[in-house]
C-alpha cells in the first residue's frame, strides 16, 4: 500500500521522479508542528488553578518521560538536550505511524536515518573536543580506534534502518499476498495487477478494483499495523536516543568503557517505564 505511482516514469514524463519518502518526511515535520502549536496555545491559556486537559496531561507526560531519560544519562547539566531528544522520539514514530494511511514510512529510506546518525557521530567529536580538549585523541593511539570510530555511525544507522524496513516489507508482503489471492479469485493476472510498467496495467486497476477491498487484510493487518508501525517504532526511537545520548556522555569522558553505554541504556529504559506507570496511575487516581 505504497503510492510509488508518484514516482513512475509513466507519470507526466518522469516530473515525479522522486523518491517516496519525501511526502512523509512532509507530513511528518507537519504533524508535529501542528501538535507543539496546539500545545503551545493551549498551555498559554491554561490558568493556574484549573485542571490539565487530558492533551495537556499526555504531552506533559511524554516531555517529562524524554526529559527524565535525558538527565539519567547525561546529568541533570545536559537537561538542555531534551527537546532534541523530544524530537529524535517523535519524528520516527510519527514518521513510522504514516504507513497507516499507505504512505511509505521516510524511515525506509537509509538518506534518512543515516543523516540522523550522521548527526549522532558529529557531536560525539564535538563533545569530545569540548570537554576533553586534546587528551580526546589519546584514544587514537591505538590503531584499531582508527578503524571502529566509525562505528557508532553505521551501528545507529543501520539498526534503525533495518528494523523499520523489515517491518515495511512484512506489511507489503501481507498486503500483497491478501489482495493477490481476492484477486487471483476472480480470474485476474497477478502480473498484469502489480506490475505498473505492463500495458494492461490500468485496466486492471479498474476491473479489479475490488481486490483492494480485501477480507484477509482488514482481518489481520490491523494487528500487523500495530506491532510494526507503533510498537517497534516507538521502542526503536527510545533506543536510538538513548544510544545517541549515551555516545555522547561518553565521549565527555563520563563513561570509562564502551560497554557501559548498553548498560546505561537498560537501566535507563526501566527507569523511563517505571516513571511512565507512575505517572499513569497518578493521573487515574
Amino acid at each position: 500500500m505504497q503510492l510509488n505511482f508518484l514516482a513512475g516514469p509513466n507519470l507526466f514524463g518522469g516530473m515525479w521522479d522522486v523518491q517516496v519518502q519525501l511526502l512523509s518526511i512532509f507530513l511528518t515535520t507537519l504533524i508535529i508542528c501542528i501538535i507543539s502549536i496546539i500545545y503551545n496555545v493551549k498551555i498559554r491559556n491554561h490558568k493556574v488553578g484549573e485542571h490539565l486537559s487530558g492533551f495537556l496531561v499526555l504531552i506533559e507526560m511524554y516531555v517529562g518521560s524524554i526529559e527524565n531519560m535525558v538527565v539519567s544519562i547525561m546529568g541533570k547539566k545536559y537537561r538542555k538536550l531534551t527537546p532534541y531528544a523530544l524530537y529524535l522520539i517523535s519524528y520516527i514514530v510519527v514518521s513510522s505511524m504514516t504507513s497507516l494511511i499507505g504512505i511509505e514510512s521516510a524511515m525506509t529510506s537509509y538518506t534518512v536515518t543515516l543523516s540522523m546518525g550522521f548527526v549522532t557521530f558529529i557531536f560525539i567529536y564535538y563533545f569530545g573536543f569540548k570537554y576533553q580538549k586534546l587528551a580526546y585523541l589519546k584514544r587514537y593511539i591505538n590503531p584499531i580506534e582508527l578503524i571502529t570510530q566509525f562505528t557508532p555511525l553505521i551501528s545507529i544507522s543501520f539498526r534503525l534502518f533495518g528494523n523499520l524496513l523489515g517491518g515495511a516489507i512484512i506489511m507489503g508482503l501481507v498486503y500483497a499476498l491478501g489482495i493477490g489471492m481476492q484477486a487471483s479469485w476472480g480470474g485476474g493476472d497477478i502480473d498484469v495487477i502489480w506490475d505498473p510498467h505492463n500495458p494492461g496495467y490500468w485496466k486492471a486497476q479498474q476491473d479489479y478494483f475490488w481486490s483492494g477491498f480485501n477480507i484477509l487484510t482488514t482481518l489481520f493487518t490491523p494487528f500487523f499495523h500495530l506491532y510494526f508501525d507503533m510498537f517497534d517504532s516507538v521502542i526503536q526511537s527510545i533506543v536510538f536516543t538513548m544510544l545517541t545520548l549515551s555516545y555522547w556522555s561518553e565521549a565527555m569522558g563520563e563513561h570509562g568503557e564502551s560497554s557501559d553505554i548498553e548498560r546505561n541504556v537498560i537501566e535507563t529504559d526501566k527507569k523511563l517505564f517505571k516513571t511512565k506507570q507512575e505517572k499513569t496511575q497518578v493521573v487515574s487516581i
